[in-house]
């Protein structure tokens, strides 16, 4: 590992590494979704590349950010601003259930639906910087917070937002059985942003 690490926008081409790194950052839940989807003869990573190259939805490439060390896509950081949402709750699957529950909660806020490093790179300030910058996107857009999930099972995930001026207002206990390799709750985390800070 060398060179700078440079963060920027994602682009259609990163949409592999997008889908591996949602992956990581959704336990499990993702590859479910995506087995789901899936073509004759496609992958799950297939699916997830996909629909990471759509110019439209959640899990699309202009929602992202990455950072990259010597051409490599080694991070990324994806979000949006959270629309007002009034599908029946009762429709929706026990899976991702709790999920959009949270999400009513904040609506118009900055939300992370994903944020994930390689292995190899965690611990060296890269997540601070690509939460910075999704922090610019979020004032860009003009929200005044910014919301995160979470699990209750991986501790240290919550103590880095909250170190980054997040706080827990909010969870739901994950089903079980569930395809989430977690147990326990998802937790919503939020996070104020004054218009004058920054």
């Amino acid at each position: 590992m060398s060179g700078p690490i440079t963060l920027r926008g994602a682009t259609p081409e990163d949409a592999l590494a997008l889908a591996e790194l949602i992956t990581i950052a959704g336990a499990g839940i993702p590859e479910w979704l995506w087995l789901g989807m899936a073509e004759p003869g496609e992958s799950v990573l297939d699916v997830g590349a996909r629909r990471a190259r759509r110019d439209v939805g959640g899990f699309s490439w202009t929602n992202a950010i990455v950072a990259e060390e010597s051409g490599r896509t080694i991070g990324m950081i994806l979000g949006y601003r959270l629309k007002e949402d009034d599908t029946d709750l009762a429709t929706i699957g026990p899976v991702l259930r709790p999920f959009l529950e949270l999400e009513r909660v904040v609506p118009g806020s900055w939300y992370i639906n994903a944020f994930a490093l390689y292995e190899a790179w965690r611990c060296r300030g890269i997540g601070a910087r690509l939460l910075s910058a999704a922090e610019r996107r979020a004032r860009k857009a003009g929200c005044s917070g910014m919301s995160v999930q979470t699990f209750s099972a991986t501790p240290r995930a919550e103590a880095f937002y909250l170190r980054h001026g997040f706080h827990r207002i909010d969870a739901r206990p994950l089903p079980d059985p569930s395809p989430c390799k977690y147990r326990g709750d998802t937790v919503l985390l939020v996070r104020d942003l004054p218009s004058g800070e920054g």
